[in-house]
C-alpha cells in the first residue's frame, strides 16, 4: 500500500467515524446537563433521537442492499425503529405517566429507553451503534450512582467514551479485509 492510499485510508476512516464522535460528544453533554438538571432535559433529548437515527440510518447503509426496493425498505424499517422510539418517548412525558415518574426518574428512563434502541439497531445493522448504546445504558447507570459526585460522574463517563473509541480502533485495525489486503494477496479492503 502507498503511503497516498494510506492517508487516503485514514481521511476515509475519520469520516466514516466522524458521526459516531459526534453521537459520543453530544451524548456526553447531555448526560452531563441530565445529571444537572434533569427536569430541562426531555426536549433535547427528543432533539437528540433524530440524529441518533441518521447516524444509525448512515452506519447500516453497506448493508440497505443493491437494489433501490432493498433500500427503501431499509429506510422505511429504520424510520419505523426510530419512529417508534420518538413515540416511546413522547408517551413517556405526557401528562397521565409524570403522575408516576419526577423528573429524575423520566431522564433515566428516557436514557435506558434510548440506549436500548441503539443497542438493538447496532445488533442488526453496526455494531459501533450498539456499543453507543451500552454506552448509553452504562450512562444512566452511573448518573444514578453516582448522583452526588460530579467529578466522579465526569471522570467515569469520559473513561467509558474513550473506551468506546479506542474499541472502534482497535476493531478497525483487526479487520479481515484490512490484514489480507496489507499482507499484498491482492485483496481489496
Amino acid at each position: 500500500m502507498s503511503v497516498s492510499d494510506e492517508k487516503l485510508d485514514r481521511k476515509r476512516f475519520i469520516i466514516y467515524q466522524l458521526p459516531y464522535l459526534v453521537l459520543y460528544v453530544a451524548a456526553l453533554v447531555l448526560v452531563a446537563m441530565t445529571a444537572h438538571n434533569a427536569a430541562e432535559m426531555s426536549n433535547y433529548w427528543q432533539l437528540f433521537i433524530p440524529l441518533l437515527a441518521l447516524v444509525s440510518i448512515l452506519g447500516g447503509w453497506r448493508f440497505a442492499g443493491a437494489t433501490s426496493a432493498e433500500r427503501w425498505t431499509y429506510i422505511l424499517r429504520q424510520v419505523l425503529h426510530w419512529g417508534a422510539l420518538i413515540l416511546v418517548i413522547r408517551l413517556l412525558y405526557a401528562h397521565a405517566v409524570q403522575d408516576f415518574l419526577n423528573d429524575e426518574q423520566d431522564a433515566f428512563v428516557t436514557i435506558y429507553v434510548i440506549g436500548l434502541a441503539a443497542v438493538l439497531s447496532g445488533i442488526y445493522l453496526d455494531w459501533k451503534m450498539a456499543l453507543f448504546g451500552a454506552f448509553l445504558l452504562l450512562s444512566g447507570v452511573t448518573i444514578a450512582w453516582l448522583q452526588d459526585n460530579f467529578m466522579l460522574l465526569a471522570l467515569t463517563i469520559g473513561g467509558a467514551g474513550i473506551v468506546a473509541i479506542a474499541v472502534s480502533l482497535l476493531v478497525r485495525g483487526r479487520l479481515p479485509g484490512r490484514a489480507a489486503g496489507s499482507a499484498g494477496s491482492g485483496a481489496t479492503a
